[in-house]
Parts: structure tokens; C-alpha cells; sequence
């Protein structure tokens, strides 16, 4: 198991023996029905969700996030052709929006030990070239990414309203993409190839987070 999954997996079972400890104790805290926060995937330190929540019942919130990302790559690859470095370079920038539910076992909405079903719609555009012995490629990728999430997670806020947050569930995903690509050879610019594919594929993966922000 990766380092950072043992520390999401710690995070979640000290918030539950909290909850616990919270159920046995009487309420004091201020009622608060808002949570907005900025959220990180520990398997893609290049995205960012910022997202809002919002109590609708004791037991009940509804959530949604916005996602973005941006990375990018440039140098050589390390490759050798007929003696010959490639060089790369790479870029891929992404747009998404994440509805969301969440049904609290432990604790009242905000906080507490809860439950989420989760959608995820994110649109990605990658740009990926290649330089090598006088030829420069290029593919430009267009990806959707359509995705259902189930989550358990802890929210825990402390002090005046600073809340944080850790949860782990999986996802089952979808994703299309159309790619285009082109060959060119550098010292005349003639077009050695050009072609356009459609394709797309299912997946299922392994999902946490973690959140900062403040509840009020």
C-alpha cells in the first residue's frame, strides 16, 4: 500500500473514534450550514477542486465542485532514434464540475462520518510533441471524462469553523477522446502523415481527497 494511502487510511479511522467520541458528548457548537473549501486528489497533485457545500437536514448536505488542473512537460525524453535524442514536450490542461450528496451516519451536516455519491463531467485538452532526426510530430487529444464516485469520508471542524476533511472510495469511469495527429518533415515541411481516431474506454479506480476550508 502507497505512503499516502496508509495516511488517508489513518486520517479516516482517528475520524471515526472522534465521531464516536462526539455521539457520547452533548452539542455545543454554533450551527453552521455552509463549508467552502479547496480540495486535492493525493494521486493528482496537479488538480484542484474548489467546492462549496450546503446543510439541507441535519442528516443531509449537497455539494458541488469545480476542478481544474494544468501540467506540463519539456525535454528530452531520454529516447534515441538512429543514434538521435527525442525531445518531447507536453501539456494538458482540464475543466470539470463534481454534483454531490452527502448522508452523515455520525454527527450533524456539516460534520461528522458520512457517505457521498459523487458525478464527475470533466472535459480535457492534451497537447503531446515530438522532435526527432528532422521529423516533428504532434497529437492533440480532446477527452471526456464522465465518472460515478463512491466515498466515505470525516469532516471535522475545529476551532472558530476551519474544516477539514478526508474521505476514500472508488470510481467507476468513462472516457472518449478524439485524437489528431500529424507527421512533418522539418527541413521542407511536407506532411509525412496526418490522421484523426475516436476511441474510448471503462475504468475502475481507487479515489481519495482532502479538503481545507472554512464552515459558517
Amino acid at each position: 500500500m502507497k505512503p499516502i494511502h496508509m495516511l488517508c487510511l489513518t486520517l479516516l479511522s482517528s475520524a471515526v473514534a472522534h465521531a464516536q467520541e462526539l455521539s457520547a458528548a452533548p452539542s455545543v457548537s454554533p450551527v453552521r450550514k455552509t463549508v467552502l473549501g479547496v480540495a486535492i486528489t493525493p494521486d493528482q497533485w496537479s488538480v484542484v477542486t474548489l467546492e462549496g457545500e450546503r446543510v439541507v437536514s441535519p442528516r443531509v448536505s449537497l455539494g458541488l465542485g469545480l476542478r481544474t488542473g494544468l501540467s506540463g512537460r519539456d525535454g528530452d525524453s531520454g529516447l534515441l532514434v538512429n543514434g538521435e535524442p527525442v525531445d518531447t514536450k507536453s501539456s494538458t490542461f482540464l475543466l470539470g464540475v463534481l454534483p454531490r450528496a452527502r448522508f452523515f451516519l455520525m454527527g450533524d451536516a456539516p460534520e461528522g462520518l458520512w457517505v457521498s455519491p459523487q458525478l464527475e463531467v470533466t472535459r480535457k485538452w492534451s497537447t503531446y510533441e515530438q522532435t526527432w532526426a528532422g521529423i516533428f510530430s504532434d497529437s492533440r487529444i480532446r477527452t471526456w471524462h464522465l465518472g460515478m464516485t463512491g466515498m466515505l469520508g470525516y469532516t471535522a471542524i475545529l476551532g472558530r469553523g476551519l474544516a477539514v476533511q478526508a474521505g476514500v472510495g472508488a470510481e467507476i469511469w468513462r472516457e472518449s477522446y478524439r485524437n489528431t495527429d500529424r507527421g512533418i518533415q522539418l527541413h521542407d515541411g511536407e506532411v509525412i502523415h496526418e490522421g484523426e481516431s475516436e476511441n474510448s474506454t471503462w475504468g475502475l479506480d481507487e479515489r481519495m481527497m482532502l479538503s481545507l476550508g472554512w464552515a459558517f
